[in-house]
Formats: structure tokens, sequence, C-alpha cells
């Protein structure tokens, strides 16, 4: 019986904090590290603030708004997923931005094992960390104050996510990985960059057997 992957979303909820001018980015994320436009490389080394924990409770699977490549979860599935032992993933606390106290029973995945490139993206379109080239868009951009025409370019290629499609990897890239992966691949279009999250199929059947509501899986092709 062939094991299928599965990439894995979640709604968000809430922005990361604090929101103003962005400054999330450096609470957050190592100073000097990755793209300043694109955002591709930057390392986290401090938990994510969440400006409250009201709307976080009825779900097992959580986002937030601009953070498209990171997922929270309740307590229940961190414990699900060490008693079944689950590979690939650890996790660590978000935390209340007034008051630094980590959010009882919700923690951070983090996902490190970053797959071989694999991606069949011949279907897909691409764009790279550059000046752009539209004069349109350009001058849309200018006028708006958009970081992406001020620079520095890193001239790094991204895929964009497809639409009504499922995204295809050459399946040798799975074997011998753990049930948590990351494309090698960036995804995304202008500052929004990220590794999707990718799943095995033991992972989608603990979901599925628990109910657990917020997680929305597409099957890799």
């Amino acid at each position: 019986m062939k094991n299928n992957w599965y990439q894995i979303s979640t709604r968000q909820f809430g922005y990361p904090q604090p929101e103003d001018d962005f400054g999330y980015l450096d609470r957050t994320y190592k100073p000097d590290t990755g793209c300043p436009t694109c955002g591709i490389g930057i390392v986290q080394v401090n938990p994510f603030r969440f400006k409250n924990d009201s709307d976080i409770r009825h779900n097992q699977f959580i986002g937030l708004n601009w953070i498209f490549d990171q997922i929270f979860v309740h307590e229940s599935v961190k414990t699900e997923f060490e008693k079944n032992g689950i590979t690939g993933v650890r996790f660590s606390q978000p935390v209340i931005h007034e008051t630094d106290k980590p959010i009882e029973s919700i923690y951070q995945i983090h996902v490190d094992t970053i797959l071989s490139k694999g991606l069949i993206g011949d279907n897909l379109t691409t764009e790279n960390c550059d000046m752009p080239t539209d004069e349109k868009m350009l001058d849309f951009l200018k006028a708006s104050g958009s970081k992406l025409v001020k620079g520095p370019f890193c001239g790094h290629l991204k895929y964009n996510f497809p639409h009504g499609q499922k995204l295809e990897f050459n399946s040798d890239v799975f074997s011998g990985q753990p049930d948590f992966v990351r494309t090698h691949e960036w995804f995304g279009s202008g500052w929004n960059t990220n590794r999707p999250i990718i799943i095995s199929e033991r992972v989608k059947k603990l979901i599925e057997k628990n109910e657990w509501i917020g997680a929305y899986l597409e099957v890799i092709g």
C-alpha cells in the first residue's frame, strides 16, 4: 500500500506581535540573517508573541497571519505526537506580548528537516527576488512605499503556489525521512516566502483519528 505525503496548512488567528511596522521581525528573528526584502533565510531565535489567546482555544491547529510556514498546536496534539513517536518535530511555547508569559497549553511546532531537491515544478510560475521590471507594478510599489523596491535583493528563486493543482515531487526524496519535513524549494510571492511543511501518512491518520480541528491537508501528487 502506498504511503502518501501531505502538505499541511492552518487557518490564521491574529497577528504576530508587535505588528506595527512589522516589529515582530526584530523580536522573533535573529538580526541580519536572511534577505530583508523577501525573507528567505531568516532564522527564528525567540518565541512568537501573541496579542492574546482568546481565539485559539477551540482549534487544535492554528496559525498567525503573515506567518504561513509556522504551525501552533494544542497540548493534546503534542502529547499524542510524543506518545506515538512522531518524528521530525520539536516544540516551544509562544508568549503573550504584554506579559512575556508562555501561553498555557499552546505549542509551536518546529520542523528542521529539509528535503532534497525534488519538486516537479514545470507547470508552476516562479519569481526572483529582484527589482520589479513591470512599469505599472513598479510605480504602484513605489507609491505605496513598499520595501519590495528598496532592496537589497538576493536574487533567489521561489515558486508561486499553484491554484487548483497538487504539488508534485519525485517520490524518492521522501525515502527514509521523518514524519515532518519541509520542502527544499521556497514558495510564495513578495515578502510572503516560506518552505511548506509536509507530513506523513502516520500524522494524517492521527489527525483524523482524534478529529482535530484546524489542520488542512493536501495530498502530494
